[in-house]
């Protein structure tokens, strides 16, 4: 006996999946939240929390790379959104180069305080300062859509 599953669009909960035999008789069905993904990964990288764009700094490698190798639409996705961010919150040319350093070239605060000589302190401070600027515009954002 031969297993086939064919879909059909539910509630917008979910999506039914039913499973059927090669001779088209019906086993059962089983309901998926398809959107289940997409809703972890907003749960873990909340960007409008300076936690969750934290987060999102710190892991966004891996986050890229699942993007590829997985094909991680929801990822996609959140990359989008993160970088849209980044644009709408206005950062100063200092600011983008220390997330830059810090963040995809993977250096450490001092060796990016040795490179644009600066502090570590400095440096610290503008990566706060990012994290803050971005999570602020993106609560703004939320609140704006919500009054709406």
């Amino acid at each position: 006996m031969e297993r086939r599953l064919r879909g059909r669009t539910g509630d917008p909960g979910g999506t039914d999946v039913g499973i059927f035999t090669k001779e088209g008789n019906a086993l059962g069905s089983v309901k998926i939240d398809l959107a289940t993904k997409e809703k972890r990964l907003e749960d873990a990288y909340p960007l409008d929390k300076v936690k969750g764009v934290y987060a999102l700094l710190l892991q966004m490698h891996r986050i890229r790379e699942v993007r590829y190798l997985q094909g991680d639409f929801d990822a996609c996705i959140l990359l989008m959104d993160f970088y849209q961010s980044i644009k709408e919150a206005k950062l100063t040319e200092r600011q983008q180069e220390v997330i830059y350093h810090v963040f995809i070239k993977d250096l450490t605060q001092y060796e990016v305080a040795r490179i644009l000589t600066i502090s570590q302190q400095a440096v610290s401070d503008h990566v706060n300062n990012v994290v803050r600027k971005v999570a602020a515009n993106n609560k703004a954002k939320e609140e704006a859509q919500d009054i709406v």
